[in-house]
């Protein structure tokens, strides 16, 4: 049997035993998919509780359902915060598809010194990709969205590189054991599958990765004073779209 189509909603659509949806996803469920009363879907807060529901009534502009179950999903660890050094074109929409797919939990767009684009409208653009990021996690089916931007300078990340719910002690250079931070650069040497290792028991981790020409010598001397591990994916160089991916897919080999 199928799986039921998933769609987010708010936690504030949530008013027990129903949910109703409006919006785009009226015209999805009703025009593309043609789902009519009895259909079930799968509606998740965005939070990391699943509703099974079932379509009780279909309107223009609403849907009506009402619950039958509900499952909450306990936090998956580590949770991966990607600092992408912007790329040119359209290569930040493909990474930030990907990377929903393998499970960050937050992506920043971060501007370096060899970072070449100029973004005119932010708020346009950081708006755009979130849609992305909503999207691609539906069709992989996580039960959360990871945030995406604000956008920021290098200097800003790496003194402030975590945005999550568990809170860093940022008032100490460098933050506890608990949290890895990981620069892939073309000059380093030490394998990341040896950093990855040595930390079993991490509760996040933070990937900055460069953008087209990578990370200057002087960038990646003030990341290390912030303690990221310079680390190496392997003897090939690497496209920015290519080097996040092939982060993201070790480090869920190591510990998914």
């Amino acid at each position: 049997m199928p799986r039921p189509p998933r769609f987010f909603i708010s936690p504030e659509q949530v008013t027990a035993p129903q949910i109703v949806l409006s919006g785009e996803d009226v015209r999805h469920i009703a025009t593309v998919l043609r789902m009519k009363p009895g259909d079930e879907l799968v509606l998740c807060d965005g939070k990391g509780t699943d509703y099974a529901v079932k379509i009780i009534a279909i309107s223009k502009t609403e849907i009506r359902t009402e619950i039958v179950s509900q499952r909450s999903h306990g936090t998956a660890y580590p949770r991966i915060t990607l600092g992408q050094g912007l790329p040119k074109s359209d290569k930040m929409d493909f990474i930030v598809q990907k990377a929903t797919e393998l499970g960050v939990s937050h992506i920043v767009p971060v501007v370096t010194e060899r970072t070449i684009v100029k973004i005119k409208d932010e708020e346009k653009r950081i708006s755009r990709w979130q849609k992305i990021a909503r999207e691609a996690a539906m069709q992989s089916n996580r039960s959360d969205i990871p945030r995406v931007g604000p956008m920021c300078s290098f200097r800003d990340f790496i003194a402030s590189p975590d945005p999550g719910p568990l809170t860093l002690d940022l008032a100490s250079p460098v933050p506890g054991p608990r949290t890895l931070l990981l620069l892939p650069w073309e000059e380093g040497t030490e394998p990341i599958r040896n950093v990855l290792r040595a930390n079993p028991g991490v509760k996040k981790i933070i990937v900055l990765i460069g953008p087209e020409g990578g990370f200057s010598p002087a960038e990646a001397e003030t990341a290390t004073g912030k303690g990221f591990h310079l680390v190496s994916l392997g003897p090939n160089i690497l496209r920015t779209e290519t080097a996040s991916l092939a982060a993201l897919s070790m480090i869920n080999y190591e510990y998914v």
